[in-house]
């Protein structure tokens, strides 16, 4: 009898140790994959307000532009406040993830929150007007696909806001980290559809105006699954006021 409680007392030890084990070396990957995913968005947000300052200088942009970028132009009040939220989430977003920060910063913390709440909402309403409303190959083409994508992850992206938001105020933490983790992954999804994109334009023959809204739905589900399963990893118990690591480091 004794004997099998000590097997069980065992296994039960090694299966701990191997999910923080697990969880240790996935957050090292995570954040690796963070700094590619930063550098891509980063590099196409830059590119795409360097394009839209010269392109104020252009008289006629639908006659010297291609279908994709004429329509940053002809929407460029919403390209702008697409790019700038965009631009604050790639700073803001990685330091409220950082342990440190939250606890030797916590005014700094919430303030940021506030606006990457903001600059998400924002960003992902315009979002769905690029995007939902004028989709490259166009709402009757092969941008109904991308149209969709759109619509679909521009009202998850506001829906895992709010969602955070209200749960903060209730001071429900674990699932303000939640709804935080969703969002912030997928807001990502736009790098990682960038990656798909060069990937699968370099390997098919697909048109792109196909392709385009295909990594959409990829890259969204892709991400979603991300943020899913690490969620589930390193749930804690109760309201979430400890973080994983510390329980792991008490174990």
């Amino acid at each position: 009898m004794a004997e099998a409680t000590d097997s069980i007392q065992l296994s039960t030890e090694d299966l701990f140790a191997s999910r923080k084990n697990l969880r240790r070396n996935l957050e090292r990957i995570g954040w690796l994959a963070l700094v590619l995913l930063l550098f891509v968005g980063l590099s196409s947000v830059v590119t795409r307000m360097i394009f839209m300052v010269e392109a104020q200088s252009v008289a006629n942009p639908q006659e010297v532009y291609n279908a994709f970028d004429v329509r940053y132009v002809q929407s460029a009040l919403a390209s702008w406040l697409h790019l700038i939220p965009a631009l604050i989430i790639a700073v803001v977003g990685p330091l409220q993830f950082i342990r440190a920060v939250r606890k030797r910063w916590p005014t700094w913390h919430r303030m940021a929150g506030r606006f990457y709440i903001v600059a998400g909402l924002l960003g992902a309403s315009t979002g769905f007007i690029i995007g939902g409303l004028t989709p490259f190959g166009g709402l009757d083409g092969p941008g109904f696909n991308e149209a969709v994508a759109t619509a679909v992850f521009s009202s998850y992206i506001i829906w895992a806001l709010i969602s955070a938001y209200v749960a903060i105020r209730k001071r429900d933490f674990i699932r303000h980290r939640e709804w935080m983790i969703r969002s912030f992954t997928l807001m990502m999804g736009i790098a990682t559809e960038r990656i798909f994109l060069i990937i699968l334009q370099s390997t098919t023959e697909v048109d792109i105006a196909i392709l385009f809204g295909t990594t959409f739905w990829m890259a969204g589900v892709v991400n979603i699954i991300v943020a899913e399963m690490w969620i589930r990893l390193t749930r804690t118990p109760g309201r979430g006021l400890a973080h994983w690591k510390d329980l792991d480091q008490r174990a």
